[in-house]
Parts: structure tokens; C-alpha cells; sequence
């Protein structure tokens, strides 16, 4: 269902979720926090992965009406990431 790429950015969003959390914060990242640098397809990724239900995403600003996103893992996206590891045990 997720593809290498697919995987790997979500484990890299789940990674700094819980390190968020950890901090007290709510857990939303940029694309650069989880590695995407100008020309990756981090964000083109993080939507893939929102619209599977396996992230969220909010407007980092009210007034913009695309870009500039923040992401979190959802529970889906970590059961999905156990599922895979289980299968691949």
C-alpha cells in the first residue's frame, strides 16, 4: 500500500511527532522538520500521505490558501507503520 518513499517520510513524521510530544508541544511539523529540503518531494508526500488518512495538515497561515503546511501522524498512520513491520516481521 505505501511505497519505500512513502514509508520512510511517514517514520520520519512519526519520529518528530513523538519527539514534539515529548516537549510538550502538539506535534505539527514543516516538511523540513522531517527532512525535506527545496526541490524534495517531502510536501508532495505529506499530501499523499494526508489524503490516505495517514496524516493531518493545517495552514501554517490563516490567509494562505495553499503551501506552507504543517503535518502530524494520525493513529492510521502509526497502525499502518505497525502492519508493515508485523508483515515484514
Amino acid at each position: 500500500m505505501l511505497s519505500a518513499r512513502d514509508r520512510e517520510i511517514l517514520l520520519e513524521l512519526e519520529a518528530a511527532y513523538r519527539n514534539l510530544k515529548s516537549l510538550g508541544l502538539q506535534g505539527w511539523c514543516r516538511p523540513m522538520d522531517v527532512g525535506g529540503v527545496n526541490s524534495s518531494d517531502h510536501s508532495y508526500r505529506l499530501t499523499k500521505l494526508a489524503r490516505l488518512g495517514f496524516a493531518e495538515h493545517k495552514q501554517r497561515s490563516p490567509q494562505m490558501t495553499r503551501g506552507s503546511k504543517y503535518y502530524r501522524i494520525t493513529e492510521a498512520g502509526r497502525l499502518a507503520l505497525q502492519s508493515e513491520e508485523r508483515d515484514n516481521g
